[in-house]
């Protein structure tokens, strides 16, 4: 099923507690709002203890980062992952590595925030592991919909790039270090 927008179960948490940043002048950034949207899995039983946030310009309302954030470190045989990474799986633009320098920036000191977020993922999965719960329903919804079509796989359009390979944005550092970190 995948990962699911936490307005879609909690608007009014989402509405009033909604991360907007605005990057300050001197940033390889716009000086604009930019909103992060947090996503978290739909999956029944599934402790991966990540959020997925979606970075949303508010002017143009542009998709421009998607950023995988898991709460702990990765044990094996995943610590090669990182703890904070650019979604490989979801559209990037050129603002998308700024946008993660930021997100790690802002999670290192802001400790209310990381709470937020791991509260956040406390209610959602109060709900999607509890198949009795009312709002089960809208959660069966998506799943059954036949108008929900599932996304169109992402095809590569290049060699897969491993975490030791030179990085493709041509920094000249390891992928794991530059882009993905």
């Amino acid at each position: 099923m995948g990962m699911i927008g936490f307005h879609f179960l909690f608007p009014g948490e989402a509405a009033n507690e909604c991360r907007t940043v605005t990057p300050l002048d001197g940033t390889d950034l716009p000086s604009r709002i930019f909103v992060f949207m947090e996503a978290y899995c739909a999956e029944p039983r599934c402790d991966c203890r990540r959020v997925m946030l979606n970075v949303i310009d508010a002017e143009t309302h542009d998709h421009v980062a998607t950023i995988n954030y898991a709460f702990e470190a990765p044990k094996p045989p995943f610590d090669d992952e990182g703890q904070m990474f650019l979604d490989p799986l979801n559209p990037q633009t050129a603002m998308s590595p700024a946008f993660l320098e930021l997100t790690a920036d802002m999670i290192a000191h802001d400790r209310a925030y990381h709470d937020r977020l791991v509260r956040h993922y406390a209610m959602w999965k109060t709900i999607v592991d509890d198949p009795s719960h009312p709002a089960q329903e809208k959660i069966r919804a998506v799943r059954d919909d036949p108008d929900v079509s599932s996304p169109e796989p992402v095809c590569r359009s290049g060699p897969k790039v491993g975490p030791n390979d030179p990085c493709p944005c041509g920094s000249g550092r390891k992928y794991k270090k530059c882009c993905r970190a």
